[in-house]
């Protein structure tokens, strides 16, 4: 499958715009993890006396909306995703999924864009039928404050059923390794184990002075509820 995404000028004011190698692997992964987890299935909160039952995915951080786009595609006419970023970036976010509605519609998935930040709580609950099945983040952790936000926000949205999923990956960068051992310790926390994890190696699209793409060691990992929850 072919997907179209648009990426604006990189400036420091719009890292969100770009297609970061985390969400390239993880888009190229998202196969083998549903096939490897077959309780990624519509939880309890979502089923309904419907005949076509859709698994509710919401993507935080999407960026140009790679992981999102891909996850749609995968699932088909059995998905609702909801992808979501900060208000400078959901503009082009929606722009890429119009770039890509002829195979979103080939495939039968329904697509939506919308601003969710992570520093704001509101004052009201989500119902059981607002929340997600399936949760995924690509590269969301740069700012020291990001694992607080991303793992409240995780709490909110995602469904209090044993079968619902949290799908990450990170690159493990230096300057950012604490970050991800503070998102590790507060998803424990809330709750949530990890089901599947492992490493690979991946290439971003900086180069070196010698004209060498930058290798990064990404960590992916799977979450769910524990049933002492």
């Amino acid at each position: 499958v072919a997907l179209t995404l648009h990426e604006p000028s990189l400036t420091a004011d719009n890292l969100g715009m770009k297609t970061w190698v985390s969400s390239f692997v993880l888009s190229r992964r998202l196969h083998t993890i549903l096939d490897a987890v077959p309780e990624l299935v519509p939880s309890e909160s979502t089923t309904s006396q419907c005949s076509q039952q859709k698994v509710r995915a919401l993507e935080l951080g999407s960026g140009t909306g790679l992981v999102g786009l891909s996850f749609a595609v995968l699932r088909g006419a059995s998905a609702s995703v909801h992808l979501t970023d900060l208000p400078a970036i959901v503009p082009n976010l929606s722009h890429n999924v119009d770039l890509n509605r002829s195979v979103l519609e080939s495939s039968g998935a329904q697509v939506s864009t919308g601003v969710l930040d992570w520093s704001v709580v509101p004052d009201t609950e989500p119902t059981r039928e607002e929340r997600y099945d399936i949760i995924l983040a690509a590269d969301p952790l740069y700012s020291p404050e990001h694992p607080k936000w991303l793992v409240q926000t995780i709490a909110r949205w995602l469904s209090t059923g044993l079968n619902a999923r949290v799908v990450v990956e990170m690159p493990l960068r230096e300057a950012y390794l604490p970050q991800v051992e503070e998102f590790r310790q507060r998803m424990t926390d809330i709750g949530l184990g990890i089901i599947e994890q492992g490493e690979e190696v991946a290439y971003d699209d900086w180069e070196t002075a010698t004209g060498d793409l930058i290798e990064v060691r990404c960590w992916w990992s799977v979450w769910g509820w524990s049933e002492k929850v």
